[in-house]
């Protein structure tokens, strides 16, 4: 993945940036009204969020919260999560996965044009229907998708 390259993913303006072997950190821009990927879970990765501006309001195991500035929270292994911006401003905020790997899903999936093209390019239904088609591949399990 290249470092400081920045693309749309579903929605979002996702930017990697360079960390220590043991995870990927990505700084993500949400725009507000912009929700996250369905309701999902990672088998062998934990994510974290950490908001520096704005607000995010995240969904772990059907309980909702508001992430405020300098607020934080985990999604071990195994715990269904989501997201959401229903601020009135862009939220900016951290994630990370680890261990490494989930971040080739933002390389595979994002759009590099800039502006509301990219925007609109990522959010595109052929987009949407390929994630939803082959998010498994990446180790994230959609929860409508579990037996």
């Amino acid at each position: 993945m290249e470092y400081g390259k920045s693309r749309w993913v579903l929605g979002h303006h996702v930017k990697p940036l360079e960390t220590a072997v043991e995870f990927a950190l990505m700084e993500i821009r949400s725009p507000a009204g912009v929700p996250g990927p369905p309701p999902h879970y990672h088998d062998a990765i934990s994510e974290f969020f950490y908001v520096v501006r704005g607000r995010l309001d995240l969904m772990t195991d059907g309980e909702w919260r508001t992430l405020n500035p300098g607020d934080s929270a985990v999604a071990p292994p195994g715990t269904v999560h989501t997201f959401i911006n229903n601020g009135e401003e862009d939220a900016l905020w951290l994630t990370t996965f680890s261990p490494r790997g989930f971040e080739r899903f933002f390389e595979d999936f994002g759009v590099t044009e800039d502006g509301e093209k990219g925007f609109l390019a990522s959010v595109a239904p052929d987009v949407l229907a390929r994630v939803g088609a082959t998010c498994g591949d990446y180790g994230m399990i959609i929860k409508e998708h579990v037996r």
